[in-house]
């Protein structure tokens, strides 16, 4: 009989349309073999309910009353990250509390270094249960990157944000028996924040499932370049608008009758906007599979300018052999090279260059998609961490 483990998620990762959900979905799949896990995580107003095929999750999902707006103000007090995840605790205690005291985990996952606090919690019932904890960005230095973009008073609010969420992360290494980093440059900065603490600090890379990319369905490919992600997350928003302005029209003055699609829940008022200005952009909002519109285009763009951990559209992109041209920071974590598995363009001039190749020169395209298709299934498929993962649960 497989042993019991709490696995506490703030995001309901089905369905799986985010980079978040979908490597909190892959983790939890993985540790589905080896244990019987009770997920606590919020209420889904999508409900499309949980994915059939895992008899060993049970989901306990609990309401949200920690508004993005509460969370704001209750940071001011707490000295805590604003993210809603934050402040868990309010809404997720007293489940917790009735879990822990029904059954005795020997392990407790936390999907998220924001949920930290959830430790105390757990701690005062279980006292000597293992605490993993996956951190899924380098938090404070993606609030500092946040506030650098902000003026005025916001600037200063965003710059105690990452005082305080480095308090947390602090704390955080103090507190976890285990800590998940997605990249190789957010372990060491782990690791540069608490070295006392270093050796907790492990890496398991974003990874893909093969099975959940593959489709007997043929998908004609369009004049199409895609954004794929969030559009609520303002790493994202921030590379919208500047290819938008930047880069773009380079493109455009080359290639006439280029669609561009931003595609992605929780679309910012900001990036809405780029569809009024401009007919040949296309802001799908939610879509059921993100997968299915990416197999559709030419070329995936990862045009960021901040970011921590690293970018499953990337890795979906690679998984559907199509593409991509990114940033270096878009690109940062991942095992690539310029022109070999992808292109990297860091000025507005050589991305639209290195779109513009691969919209033209479909044979490049083909043979620079397959060998990130080599590069994943070496080093981000599901099987090439499922072993590292289980020896650290």
């Amino acid at each position: 009989m497989k042993e019991p483990l709490l696995f506490i998620s703030a995001e309901n990762p089905y369905p799986q349309d985010s980079g978040g959900k979908l490597r909190t979905g892959n983790i939890l799949k993985l540790l589905l073999a080896k244990y019987e896990v009770e997920l606590i995580t919020y209420a889904n107003p999508r409900k499309t309910g949980t994915p059939e095929g895992l008899p060993s999750l049970t989901v306990h999902e609990v309401e949200r009353t920690v508004s993005y707006r509460r969370a704001l103000l209750r940071s001011l007090y707490t000295w805590r990250n604003c993210s809603y995840m934050s402040h868990v605790d309010v809404d997720m205690k007293a489940m917790i509390i009735e879990l822990c005291s029904r059954k005795s985990y020997s392990h407790v996952f936390i999907s998220h270094s924001l949920l930290g606090c959830c430790i105390d919690i757990v701690q005062r019932s279980l006292p000597d249960t293992v605490i993993i904890t996956d951190a899924h960005n380098f938090e404070s230095g993606l609030s500092a990157q946040l506030a650098g973009g902000k003026k005025g008073i916001a600037k200063v609010y965003y710059s105690l944000n990452a005082v305080w969420t480095r308090k947390d992360e602090l704390k955080l290494m103090d507190k976890t028996n285990v800590l998940l980093a997605t990249s190789e440059e957010d372990a060491l900065s782990f690791k540069a924040l608490a070295p006392s603490q270093s050796h907790k600090v492990h890496v398991i890379p974003n990874f893909i499932r093969m099975e959940d990319y593959r489709t007997k369905t043929l998908f004609p490919r369009e004049q199409w370049i895609i954004l794929p992600g969030n559009m609520n997350y303002f790493p994202n928003i921030n590379a919208a608008l500047y290819f938008y302005r930047e880069v773009y029209p380079l493109i455009k003055a080359r290639v006439p009758d280029i669609k561009w699609y931003i595609v992605g829940r929780d679309v910012h008022p900001e990036v809405a906007a780029l569809a009024l200005k401009d007919s040949s952009i296309v802001i799908t909002g939610y879509v059921d599979s993100v997968a299915d519109y990416i197999r559709k285009a030419q070329v995936v763009i990862a045009p960021l300018l901040e970011g921590s951990g690293t970018r499953l559209k990337i890795l979906e992109a690679w998984a559907l052999r199509i593409p991509v041209v990114s940033s270096s920071k878009g690109a940062e974590g991942l095992l690539c090279e310029h022109s070999r598995n992808i292109m990297i363009a860091d000025d507005p001039a050589s991305f639209a260059d290195s779109v513009t190749l691969l919209l033209q020169d479909h044979e490049r395209g083909v043979v620079l998609a397959d060998r990130a298709y080599e590069t994943l299934l070496a080093h981000y498929e599901a099987e090439s961490v499922k072993e590292k993962l289980l020896s650290l649960v």
